[in-house]
């Protein structure tokens, strides 16, 4: 499929209300605010940071990755997934404190620390590793 028919499918699903079979969000997830965050880092959870944009293909391409990969080990279900806003969060406080430097950014976070990070890879091995390092934290 060409650029073109693309974003016009896109855009014709958006205005039609519909969702294509492949654009449907992969995982559960919570969406960033600085009080949710606040909240998290309290607990002893392992969590996934997921700088996204929504009009992002690589994006898209992660959110079919991960959808994919937790059918595959239902385990990877139960790390905590935190989607932040690109647009809104992009040059924020704590993006910049992470060195956080373009969309598409997936970090590993445990009690504090980084655990792992990868960005702008959308490779199915990349991103299984990514969630081994998780799981193993």
């Amino acid at each position: 499929m060409n650029r073109r028919a693309f974003f016009m499918m896109t855009a014709a699903s958006a205005i039609a209300g519909i969702a294509l079979p492949h654009m449907a969000q992969a995982y559960t997830s919570i969406t960033f605010s600085p009080q949710e965050w606040d909240r998290i880092r309290k607990t002893d959870q392992t969590v996934i940071l997921n700088w996204r944009a929504s009009w992002s293909l690589t994006c898209q391409i992660k959110l079919e990755l991960i959808a994919k990969l937790i059918g595959e080990n239902p385990a990877y279900s139960d790390l905590t997934f935190v989607d932040i806003n690109w647009d809104t969060f992009g040059q924020s406080i704590m993006t910049n404190r992470m060195k956080v430097t373009r969309r598409s950014t997936l970090v590993v976070m445990k009690n504090g620390r980084e655990i792992t990070r990868i960005e702008n890879e959308p490779f199915e091995r990349k991103v299984r590793a990514l969630l081994d390092a998780a799981l193993a934290a």
